[in-house]
């Protein structure tokens, strides 16, 4: 099993306003790789992809530096500005970049110096991961007609409702993205569940999901184990070969990994 959505940060990333409030307690505090590989130990995890918590380039940096000699770390998804001018420095040691979306106000994909950077990005051959919300998967879809050879990972499947028109809005932006093979989209979150998972393995196919624990933040849910055993068993329909995929292939094809 690849983790394919997990965060470590310091002391810095641990004061940010996300992070406040009474609930994220536990965590608002540095978060280690080794904290993270003590409690993957006995949960198959073979490797993880860590992406960044803050949209910073000092942060990535930092990542890069922590985990490029750790033999867990599959990756680094990190930060720059898409709508300032990135150069090759500034993806040195990534496998991709991730925005936060939903951070932004809306229609933040569709400004003139965002679509110039992703242009320029998506030359660099490496991941664009968003954070969004339901109401940014349509941009999102213009994202993925605008760029087809550019692999966009979605994370937390897109932010499902749980019910109403916000989850009928969320099953139909995702089978139109569905119709465009470069997007993926993580199994983690709180947002997955088992209808929810229909619907995106219907749409997408195993082949363009990925499962990721979104640790450290699933532990205010439940430990590691419990958190990628309940994510595991919702695979249990599926065939190995289907199964290996979501828990695995989708990743290591998605960031390039070496298998």
């Amino acid at each position: 099993m690849i983790d394919s959505h997990i965060h470590l940060w310091g002391a810095e990333v641990a004061g940010a306003h996300w992070l406040a409030g009474e609930r994220t307690a536990s965590i608002r505090r540095p978060v280690g790789l080794d904290e993270y590989a003590s409690a993957a130990r006995t949960c198959g995890v073979d490797g993880a992809v860590v992406v960044t918590a803050e949209q910073s380039a000092a942060e990535t940096a930092r990542l890069v530096t922590v985990c490029s000699p750790a033999p867990l770390v599959r990756g680094v998804v990190g930060w720059a500005d898409l709508a300032g001018d990135i150069g090759a420095a500034d993806l040195t040691g990534l496998v991709g970049i991730r925005h936060s979306v939903v951070s932004e106000e809306p229609g933040w994909l569709r400004r003139p110096q965002v679509r110039a950077g992703i242009a320029r990005y998506a030359r660099s051959g490496l991941a664009l991961e968003l954070l969004v919300a339901a109401r940014d998967l349509g941009d999102v879809l213009a994202c993925a007609v605008d760029h087809p050879t550019l692999v966009i990972v979605v994370d937390h499947l897109g932010d499902p409702g749980r019910a109403g028109p916000a989850a009928e809005t969320w099953r139909t932006r995702v089978r139109a993205l569905a119709l465009y093979p470069n997007v993926r989209m993580k199994l983690s979150g709180d947002g997955v569940r088992p209808a929810a998972l229909e619907v995106a393995l219907e749409a997408l196919g195993p082949g363009r999901l990925m499962i990721g624990s979104d640790w450290p933040v699933s532990s205010l849910r439940a430990p590691l184990d419990v958190e990628l055993g309940a994510l595991v068993a919702l695979l249990d329909p599926l065939s190995d070969a289907e199964r290996a995929q979501v828990l695995s292939g989708t990743a290591v094809d998605s960031y390039r990994l070496t298998a």
